[in-house]
């Protein structure tokens, strides 16, 4: 999705990536809240006396235009109240967010998040429960998506949200490479491990690596869970197990020739044919099959550290709908039926990669067959599903580079585990302080 643009592009482990950023501007919006006053010019949108929803969103990349589309086709039923999308990029929104909370102006009706953010905003009292839109669309019940991703609404047991798509690391595959050099064996339970990674060592000719890597700090979610740790604990101490033993792994495949360079762009080297697996997330599912060609390429499972603990450590955006006492009702009933309107149309923009929080389309046969259903089409793989709304959640990311810096040998492993853990709790004395 769009938060990973710049990372899809990049190539050196020092790189910051959007939403790495958008966490250390959430530092400097949390000193808002003590004080600090934000410029609101050119945010647009809150005028409460205007027949118009005002969206706020990060759909800056390929997404956008997607749900534009919805947009539409909603606004083309002719509304009281037509909807206003209002992008921006993922830190000038939430530097925004807590702006005009502050000032009390020109404060959007809707608003896309993620599933961290709605627990850090929730811990300052801005949001409005989603029981606002439910009392209008009953249907956007807890029993209606999947329970991991409706427990990402909730903070303190109750909701404040309701689930919009998911997002994930996904291993894919090369069918070709697959069976030209016998590695069949590696997915006949639909998880690739790293020991499975290694075992390809002497099999692949000089120029084919085993794995690319792409975004690996959002990857490092799934290899945290499959180690049989957690994000909450995981946060605590950034040099503990879970981090240490999946990136020690890593470091071996990289040793052993297995992974494709650090300064090499991801998609470009699976594209290319130049690895038989390819790290990369569920919204490149489009340029790999139009590259490769769509009965060449596979999806499955994200990587894994080992097979005892299988986790799908999937992301999520949320619709937030943010307190405003000028906001009348007859606007939070028309901000609630464009959210009925997307849950009852989210098909419209299923070929960017998202993945649906709700069964309405999980059980549907037509998303069914898209690559990302992999991830949700039997029982055994939704148990697979690991997500947090965890309030220091997103701080385990932030240290973009150090990642990259660990695998490829740039600091010792300790030294990297020590600087992980140093940015993290900085982050988070930050944020408790504030």
């Amino acid at each position: 999705m769009s938060v990973f643009k710049e990372e899809r592009h990049g190539g050196g482990g020092t790189h910051m990536p959007l939403f790495a950023r958008r966490w250390l501007r959430l530092l400097l919006s949390l000193a808002a809240i003590c004080g600090m006053v934000v410029s609101t010019a050119g945010c647009g949108g809150g005028d409460q006396s205007a027949k118009e929803i005002y969206f706020w969103n990060g759909l800056t990349g390929d997404d956008g235009p997607a749900m534009q589309k919805i947009i539409k086709a909603f606004n083309a039923q002719s509304p009281e109240y037509k909807v206003v999308f209002q992008p921006m990029n993922g830190g000038d929104l939430t530097t925004k967010i807590y702006s005009v909370m502050q000032t009390g102006k020109n404060i959007p009706d809707l608003v896309i998040n993620d599933s961290f953010s709605t627990s850090v905003l929730q811990s300052q009292g801005l949001l409005n429960p989603s029981s606002v839109w439910t009392k209008y669309h009953p249907e956007l019940k807890e029993s209606n998506f999947l329970p991991q991703a409706w427990q990402n609404t909730v903070v303190k047991g109750k909701s404040y949200g309701i689930p919009l798509y998911m997002f994930q690391m996904a291993i894919y595959y090369n069918k070709d490479l697959i069976h030209k050099y016998g590695l069949d064996y590696i997915l006949d339970d639909r998880l690739v491990t790293t020991d499975e990674i290694a075992s390809m060592k002497g099999k692949l000719p000089k120029d084919v690596y085993g794995l690319c890597l792409g975004n690996l700090p959002w990857a490092m979610m799934s290899l945290l869970y499959s180690t049989g740790s957690n994000i909450e604990d995981g946060v605590k101490d950034m040099t503990g197990p879970g981090w240490r033993k999946p990136l020690k792994a890593l470091r071996d495949l990289n040793d052993q020739g297995m992974l494709s360079p650090i300064d090499s762009d991801g998609e470009q080297v699976f594209a290319s044919g130049h690895a038989v697996f390819g790290m990369l997330g569920t919204w490149a599912q489009g340029n790999m099959s139009s590259t490769l060609g769509k009965d060449k390429v596979g999806e499955i499972n994200t990587l894994q550290y080992g097979t005892e603990h299988p986790s799908n450590f999937l992301y999520q955006q949320n619709w937030l709908q943010l307190k405003d006492k000028n906001r009348p009702e007859a606007k939070v009933k028309a901000a609630a039926d464009f959210v009925d309107f997307v849950y009852r149309n989210w098909m419209m923009w299923s070929d960017v990669g998202s993945i649906s929080p709700a069964y309405r389309d999980l059980n549907n046969p037509e998303y069914q067959k898209l690559i990302q259903a992999s991830f949700t089409n039997d029982k055994r793989e939704r148990q697979w599903i690991k997500t947090s709304n965890y309030i220091y959640g997103g701080y385990a990311t932030a240290g973009w580079g150090s990642f990259m810096d660990i695998v490829y040998r740039n600091i010792s492993l300790e030294e990297g585990l020590k600087t992980l853990d140093l940015m993290t709790q900085g982050q988070i004395q930050i944020q408790e302080q504030s």
